[in-house]
C-alpha cells in the first residue's frame, strides 16, 4: 500500500499533478516486478491549515496540499487522481490476486467459496493456490 503521499500545488499548477505522476510510476513499476500492490491514496482530500509546522503554530496558512480545497474545488492534481482511477480501476483488481474482494479472513481460508476464487485466481494468474508457508512452520 503506498499512502499518504503528496506535493504542494506551486507557482506553476502543475507540480503535484507531476509528483502524482511519478509515484504512480514508480507504484506500477514495484507492482510490475512482483510486489504485491493493494492501494494507492493522496493525502489529503482537501488542503491543510499550518500543515508546514505541523499544527504547532498557528499561522492560518493554507497549505496546497489536497484533491480539493477549502473552498471544496477541485485542484489539478484531484482531477489526475480522478483520470488516474477511471484509467486504471479496471485494470488493476484483474491483476492482482491482493485487490480481490472480498478478502478472505484466516477463519474462512478453508470454506469452499475461498477455495473457489484461489483456483480461479491461480488459473487466471498462474500462481500457487496454497500459501508459501506451511501453517506447522515448515
Amino acid at each position: 500500500m503506498h499512502t499518504e503521499t503528496n506535493f504542494v500545488q506551486g507557482e506553476q499548477g502543475d507540480e503535484a499533478v507531476n509528483w502524482l505522476w511519478k509515484e504512480w510510476a514508480n507504484v506500477l513499476r514495484v507492482r510490475n516486478n512482483g510486489v504485491p500492490v493493494v492501494g494507492f491514496t493522496w493525502y489529503s482530500l482537501t488542503d491543510q491549515v499550518d500543515w508546514d509546522t505541523a499544527l504547532c503554530e498557528n499561522n492560518g496558512r493554507v497549505n496546497r496540499l489536497g484533491l480539493f480545497d477549502l473552498e471544496r474545488r477541485i485542484r489539478p492534481v484531484g482531477e489526475a487522481y480522478k483520470k488516474m482511477i477511471q484509467d486504471w480501476r479496471e485494470v488493476l483488481p484483474t491483476q492482482s490476486v491482493c485487490l480481490r474482494v472480498p478478502v478472505v479472513l484466516p477463519s474462512e481460508y478453508n470454506e469452499q467459496w475461498a477455495r473457489k476464487n484461489r483456483q480461479q485466481a491461480a488459473q487466471a494468474h498462474n500462481v500457487p493456490t496454497e500459501p508459501a508457508v506451511s501453517d506447522q512452520g515448515e
